[in-house]
């Protein structure tokens, strides 16, 4: 069954910070925000299941992402 867990999320950024927030209304045991990488995060509302797949999805890419441009640092 589809459940809109709803709520909001907002982050603003500058040439070296990132503020990101999320409320708690309609959450319970979760949060709106979870880590892909070390300098990747990911604010969502809406259906946990579809947030939780996107985070799954969108982490893997975040991680192939990051260790490819460690491996081009260290080319000659």
């Amino acid at each position: 069954m589809y459940q809109n867990n709803g709520g909001t999320c907002a982050a603003i950024a500058g040439a070296d910070y990132c503020v990101i927030a999320a409320d708690t209304r309609l959450s319970v045991d979760y949060s709106k925000i979870c880590k892909l990488a070390d300098k990747c995060v990911m604010a969502s509302s809406g259906f946990q299941g579809g947030s939780e797949s996107s985070a799954e999805e969108l982490g893997g890419k975040a991680f192939d992402l990051s260790t490819s441009a460690h491996k081009a640092d260290e080319l000659p």
